[in-house]
């Protein structure tokens, strides 16, 4: 039987910025900050692919 791999890729999806745009709309403004040093640490720290094997 041939082993199965399943690759996730870590970061966020479309419905996670939908939600933060709507948390910065809803604070006027003030999630922003947080949503912007979010994609800044995003940029600096490289993201890891992580692969696991199913037998």
């Amino acid at each position: 039987m041939p082993r199965k791999s399943v690759t996730k890729h870590r970061g966020l999806s479309a419905k996670s910025h939908v939600f933060h745009l709507v948390l910065t709309i809803c604070t006027c403004g003030l999630w922003g900050f947080v949503w912007f040093g979010l994609w800044i640490y995003r940029l600096i720290v490289r993201r890891r692919e992580v692969t696991r094997h199913y037998y």
